[in-house]
């Protein structure tokens, strides 16, 4: 039996505090664990305490980390990763390269002297490096599909079918409009219909709902969704379980619980079975 497990549920910056104690101010980072497989997806600051437990179960770490875009609240984690240093680990690190820059070279520029003491090249684990586009993959025994989403960037969700389950993540998107310097032309005319063929009848649907419906429309073209339209998109393709992810900086734990309660009443009254829960650092589905 393997499970999911979320290490960082927070939208574009680290929010520690008394307001956010309870749902968590680490950046995005998620763990699927099946038996010998280690999936990481995204690597935000929540990657740091991922990795520190890694350590402490002992043995070589193996593991492929699935970075949907390359905003720093998804990869600042990796210079804290303490796997990465170690000789004898492998990492792959799996993402769409940007037009003028790889993957690689996006990781290695934020430990550039400037900005970080130690460079990637001194990171002592076996590091390699996957550009990924729209497709259909399978990379050391895992399968998985990805989709451009709706983001400023190459931005892309990913499926992955473990244990005969359907998990989806898709950590930034926004309802389908033309963004400037966005993927929509990878999208198509109907960006919002091959989102929801994507995500239809999975079992376990992680997706962005950083804001309320007020907050969308002053923030319009920024690549994020309100609660409601994931609520929707979550209801009309047939989803069983939604969990709602990337939190805003600004929204304390008791906003995040307003948040899920209109969620869970919006489905409800759609007729839908939906189940709906609000990410939440240390959260562990079994899968």
């Amino acid at each position: 039996m393997g499970y999911l497990k979320f290490w960082g549920v927070r939208g574009s910056i680290p929010t520690p505090g008394p307001s956010t104690t309870r749902y968590g101010g680490n950046t995005s980072c998620l763990e699927i664990r099946n038996e010998d497989q280690l999936m990481i997806l995204d690597a935000g600051s929540g990657l740091r305490n991922l990795g520190n437990t890694l350590m402490g179960l002992g043995g070589a770490v193996k593991a492929h980390v699935f970075i949907t875009h390359m905003h720093w609240d998804h990869i600042q984690g990796i210079p804290f990763f303490t796997p990465a240093y170690i000789p004898g680990n492998s990492i792959t690190f799996l993402g769409a390269d940007e037009p003028e820059r790889s993957l690689k070279n996006i990781i290695s520029g934020q430990m550039e002297p400037t900005y970080f003491p130690i460079e990637l090249e001194d990171m002592g684990a076996n590091l390699e490096f996957k550009n990924l586009s729209e497709d259909k993959y399978s990379i050391d025994d895992i399968s998985f599909e990805t989709l451009y989403v709706n983001h400023p960037g190459n931005s892309l969700g990913y499926k992955f079918k473990v244990n005969g389950k359907i998990i989806v993540y898709i950590s930034d998107n926004e309802p389908f409009t033309p963004l400037e310097n966005s993927s929509e032309e990878m999208l198509g005319e109907d960006g919002n219909q091959k989102i929801i063929d994507f995500v239809r009848d999975a079992d376990i649907l992680v997706h962005d709902a950083q804001y309320t419906e007020s907050e969308y429309e002053a923030h319009r073209t920024w690549g994020h969704s309100p609660f409601t339209f994931t609520v929707d998109l979550a209801v009309q393709a047939n989803v069983n379980q939604l969990i709602l992810f990337h939190h805003d900086p600004l929204h304390s734990d008791e906003k995040v619980d307003e948040i899920l309660t209109a969620a869970r009443e919006r489905a409800k009254h759609s007729g839908s079975n939906l189940k709906i829960l609000a990410a939440q650092e240390g959260l562990e589905l079994s899968i």
